[in-house]
């Protein structure tokens, strides 16, 4: 019993309580098992946990609540969860509540609606603004928000900031300005922290970044010498979104929350900074999938194509059949500004041969006709004479 509130209290912390607003309501024992089942093993026991939850929302305490909510996370049921959240608010766990729902809308794509619950959870409890605000800096940034940067500066001010939430920083620093359009800034920091930080395990993130930076700053050959060199020569392993590829905010906060779901119970510092800790060798191996090696020597090559890279070329539509997008607060244009597609002219497969054929038909047809009316006339003239 003692290892389970041990790791009860591990959970409640995870998710954002640093102190609870009111006392929980006892557990019944069955309720006991069925959480200690849970956090045993998050991964493998969270729809069971669901589905054992058979009981009317008004009498769900509100950790219970609290933990089915995380459990309906965890399987990917974010409107679920945004309900049992929406039953802990009510209960008076309101800023708990809202960084669960901010948690969720973030599984949904909701960028602006996890802001939101995240700046009220702020507003709340002053014990959890560390985390909100750098929370907020990354949907911000992520959604191509001008108050993306500002918040990030504002959350590194803090002196005491968490050591997980440091490490991501510069990080997100650099992807504040590649989602603002800045590439030739957003490829330097890039790359910096890839060389400053080798064994960080966001250093493959880094790297990659850094490479499609370079695609979009015009620095093409660097950009596909950076590509094969992470991707190696594993081929890749399933196909991956063109937006992700592309490092679009939305789509890399939602890859984020995926993989999260499959991750044992984390302080809510370290599950934030993970959002950003991806796979810089899969996502390379896909984007050089991307990439086509025409089999005719003569064949035009694709015009969006990055420039010295040989017979690659770059195919702007994904598996998914999306163009890449362009980064936020950018418009389409602005996204390749600095590498115009090049027109190729259209050669024709064909040249039209004039209809001799046709002609020659006429002319027979023609000619068959005047004999058929000299004849008639030779035949009445001659009558005639007689």
């Amino acid at each position: 019993m003692l290892v389970f509130r041990v790791v009860f209290c591990a959970v409640v912390l995870g998710i954002g309580i640093a102190r609870g607003d009111q006392e929980a309501q006892p557990f019944t024992p069955e309720v006991q098992d069925a959480i200690a089942a849970y956090l045993q093993n998050p991964m493998a026991n969270a729809k069971g946990f669901l589905d054992s939850a058979r009981v009317p929302d008004d009498q769900l305490s509100p950790v219970h609540a609290l933990l089915l909510g995380d459990a309906a996370i965890r399987v990917g049921q974010y409107r679920t969860a945004s309900e049992f959240f929406g039953t802990v608010r009510d209960a008076g766990l309101t800023s708990t509540a809202e960084v669960g729902m901010a948690w969720a809308s973030l599984g949904r794509g909701r960028l602006t609606d996890a802001y939101n619950h995240l700046s009220v959870a702020s507003s709340l409890d002053p014990a959890l603004q560390q985390v909100t605000g750098f929370a907020m800096a990354v949907v911000a940034t992520a959604n191509g928000s001008r108050a993306g940067p500002g918040a990030l500066a504002a959350a590194e001010a803090q002196g005491d900031l968490d050591p997980a939430l440091r490490e991501v920083s510069p990080l997100l620093d650099a992807y504040a300005s590649y989602w603002a359009g800045d590439a030739a800034r957003a490829a330097d920091l890039f790359t910096a922290f890839a060389v400053a930080h080798p064994d960080s395990r966001f250093a493959d993130d880094a790297f990659y970044a850094a490479a499609q930076a370079k695609l979009r700053a015009g620095r093409d050959d660097e950009a596909m010498a950076d590509l094969q060199a992470l991707a190696g020569d594993q081929p890749s392993a399933g196909r991956l979104s063109s937006r992700l590829v592309a490092l679009d905010g939305r789509a890399l906060l939602r890859e984020g929350m995926r993989r999260d779901r499959g991750r044992p119970t984390r302080l809510l510092p370290r599950r934030l900074a993970d959002l950003l800790d991806g796979d810089g060798v899969r996502l390379a191996q896909a984007a050089l999938a991307g990439y086509r090696v025409p089999d005719d020597p003569n064949a035009s090559p694709n015009p969006e194509a990055p420039r010295g890279a040989g017979a690659r070329s770059v195919n702007p539509v994904s598996h998914d059949g999306h163009a890449a997008p362009a980064p936020p607060g950018g418009s389409a244009k602005t996204a390749h500004r600095d590498r115009p597609p090049r027109q190729v002219p259209q050669t024709p497969t064909h040249v039209a041969q004039f209809p001799w054929t046709i002609v020659l038909a006429v002319v027979v047809a023609v000619c068959l006709l005047g004999l058929w009316l000299l004849a008639r006339g030779w035949r009445a003239d001659h009558a005639g004479s007689r």
